[in-house]
């Protein structure tokens, strides 16, 4: 079975805090509304995941928190890495081949340039701007984490709250 990856941007965090790190830095309104509306969006793709990886940041986790209540994911169950943060897209690609191989679909929710470095690398898209909240679905071409390499994934959407979609 091939392994699905949902790759997604956190969303829009303030900066109106001088004084706390960035790492601290919590969500807009804005950004909350941009999650509901991609998360309601992937849960139009697949019901459930077997695995939610974030950042520690408390933009990241207030993300992940938002797509637990759309796909049925209890957020006990949402796995924190510290090295998602401020990480090279390689850094991420080693987490996601060391994965066990029991998971067969996850979403890791990351930081810029990073993520939109790793969506690069695994899917050989060079043109792809990752806009915060932003969604890459994204399929392997191989059954087993450990497996995943340069060019070995196809990306089936991205997506972006600011798009407009008819339907």
């Amino acid at each position: 079975m091939s392994k699905s990856i949902f790759l997604i941007r956190h969303s829009k965090a303030t900066r109106e805090y001088s004084k706390i790190n960035d790492s601290d830095r919590p969500l807009t309104e804005k950004g909350c509304h941009d999650t509901e509306k991609m998360s309601l969006i992937l849960k139009a793709h697949t019901n459930s995941v077997d695995l939610i990886l974030t950042s520690t940041a408390v933009r990241a986790y207030s993300s992940a928190l938002i797509y637990c209540k759309h796909l049925d994911y209890h957020p006990n169950n949402i796995k924190l890495e510290k090295n998602l943060y401020m990480t090279g897209s390689k850094d991420m690609l080693a987490i996601l081949k060391n994965l066990d191989e029991r998971v067969n679909s996850i979403i890791m929710i990351a930081h810029n340039p990073g993520l939109e470095r790793l969506v690069k690398l695994l899917t050989g898209m060079e043109n792809l701007h990752f806009a915060t909240s932003g969604l890459a679905m994204i399929e392997s071409k191989f059954n087993n984490w450990s497996e995943l390499d340069n060019g070995s994934c196809n990306l089936l959407s991205y997506r972006h709250p600011k798009e407009t979609i008819y339907n």
